[in-house]
C-alpha cells in the first residue's frame, strides 16, 4: 500500500504546457500565413475601415514571405504561449499549509489562516480570518480536482 503524496499540485501540467504552445503557436503560424490573404480580401470590402493598412498587408506576397511569415507567427504564438504559461498560478496544497507559486514568487499560507475555500468559475478562493482574501486567481485545474485536493487535505471546501 502507499502512502499518498504529501502534497497535492494544481495548475498547468506538462499535458497542459504542450497543449498551450500547439495551441497558440498553430493559431500564430495559422494567422502570419493567411495574413495577406485575409487583408486582401478585406480591403475589396467596401464597409471595412483602414483599407491602405490592410492593402499594405496583403502585398506582402513575395516567395520568401510565404516562409518567413509563418515563422515568424509560430515564434509569436510561442512567446504568447509562454507568457500564459509563466504567469499562471500553482498551488501546492499539503497538510500544513498551502505555497501559493506565480512565476518566481513563493508565498506560504498557513493552514491555521484558512477559513473557507470555494471555486468562483475558475477562480479559486481562499478567505481567511475577519473576512480577508488570501487567494482569489485562476487556477488551471478542473473543478473536481480543486475541491478533492482541499478535501484530501482536511481544508474547510464550501463547494458542491
Amino acid at each position: 500500500m502507499t502512502d499518498a503524496p504529501s502534497t497535492t499540485t494544481l495548475g498547468f501540467t506538462r499535458a497542459d504546457k504542450i497543449g498551450t504552445s500547439i495551441i497558440f503557436g498553430g493559431a500564430g503560424l495559422l494567422v502570419f500565413l493567411l495574413a495577406p490573404l485575409l487583408a486582401a480580401w478585406l480591403s475589396d470590402v467596401p464597409v471595412v475601415p483602414f483599407k491602405g493598412p490592410l492593402e499594405w498587408v496583403g502585398s506582402f506576397d513575395q516567395p520568401w514571405a510565404w516562409v518567413a511569415r509563418p515563422l515568424v507567427g509560430l515564434l509569436v504564438g510561442l512567446a504568447v504561449a509562454l507568457v500564459v504559461i509563466v504567469d499562471a498560478y500553482r498551488l501546492d496544497v499539503g497538510d500544513a499549509a498551502i505555497v501559493v507559486h506565480h512565476g518566481d514568487d513563493r508565498r506560504r499560507i498557513e493552514r491555521t489562516q484558512v477559513v473557507a475555500v470555494y471555486r468562483d468559475g475558475k477562480k479559486v478562493v481562499i478567505d481567511g480570518r475577519e473576512g480577508r482574501r488570501l487567494f482569489d486567481h485562476d487556477v488551471e485545474a478542473s473543478k473536481d480536482s480543486v475541491a478533492a485536493a482541499f478535501r484530501r487535505h482536511g481544508y474547510p471546501w464550501e463547494g458542491v
